[in-house]
């Protein structure tokens, strides 16, 4: 008989945690230390604590303050220092239901064709990163007519495929596998790939970890968990191992109510919101089951 499995994540200490990183200017910062006199806001770590509220279903405080700081990141042309920074202020913008000051489709534009037009794409990872983040961001702005997200990046999704299965190349892993099969989007997905990722996640799952960081990998980490969350959902396939997934999940845990990349490692507002996201997707899965 079926079991249906639960995260044992403290969801009250994790909100906790997010609401404490929120700094005086309204940016949120993971090691923010004021009694150290440390109030160091960033775009990612705003976005990673937005969403973690959104996903813990608590209304983020002063929205305002939040709002004016991340509008203030945004250059004359519409343009941002990085992608980075483009991507986290303006999904982070979008969250609170603000518009940024100037229009950002040119700057948008323009950080795809320099992605597409480089030649010798040597780390294929932040490659595909890079990729999805400019996916998302063409959700916020108008689409071109007649492109599929797929359709798009297809030739960096062929060149970043692992041979032996996955992606990025050389040493797929779960997590990058799960970023690049978000880019392409379900729909879009050839019946090869559709395969291929099918059977780089079952090469990953164990036992004990519930999914391993690839599959000759003996740690997982909440990206990995993430990752693999990311696939079956997409492709409609059952874990062997939920309750290991989920133990694995509740050990990101740390004091502080936060999550940290690993077992012990540090709590940051990212892997805070990989963790939590991952235990929504972990949900979502036990409900489609039989």
């Amino acid at each position: 008989m079926y079991s249906p499995v639960t995260v044992d994540l403290d969801r009250e200490a994790a909100g906790r945690y997010v609401l404490s990183r929120l700094t005086p200017e309204g940016g949120y910062s993971f090691y923010r230390t004021p009694q150290w006199g440390v109030e160091e806001p960033n775009a990612p770590d705003t976005l990673a604590a937005l969403e973690s509220l959104r996903i813990l279903g608590i209304v983020a405080p002063r929205p305002a303050s939040t709002g004016a700081w991340l509008r203030a990141l945004q250059a004359e042309d519409g343009g941002y220092p990085t992608l980075t920074i483009g991507w986290a202020a303006l999904r982070s913008l979008a969250l609170l239901g603000i518009e940024p000051v100037h229009p950002f489709a040119k700057w948008l534009s323009g950080r795809e064709h320099a992605l597409l037009g480089e030649r010798l794409v040597r780390d294929w990872r932040g490659a595909l990163r890079d990729a999805l983040r400019l996916v998302e961001l063409s959700h916020l702005s108008e689409p071109a007519p007649g492109r599929t997200r797929r359709g798009v990046f297809s030739g960096l999704l062929d060149e970043a495929r692992d041979p032996f299965g996955g992606w990025a190349s050389p040493g797929a892993d779960l997590e990058t596998t799960g970023v690049a099969v978000l880019i392409g989007g379900p729909k879009d997905l050839s019946g090869h790939d559709r395969v291929d990722a099918g059977d780089f996640l079952r090469r990953c799952e164990d036992g004990v970890l519930g999914l391993r960081l690839r599959p000759d990998a003996g740690a997982t980490s909440v990206g990995a968990l993430w990752g693999g969350l990311e696939l079956a959902g997409h492709l409609g396939l059952a874990l062997t191992h939920p309750g290991a997934v989920a133990e694995s999940l509740a050990l990101m845990q740390r004091v502080d109510g936060g999550l940290g990349a690993r077992h012990a490692a540090i709590s940051t507002l990212q892997d805070t919101w990989r963790g939590l996201e991952a235990a929504r997707l972990l949900d979502q899965l036990q409900e489609a089951a039989p």
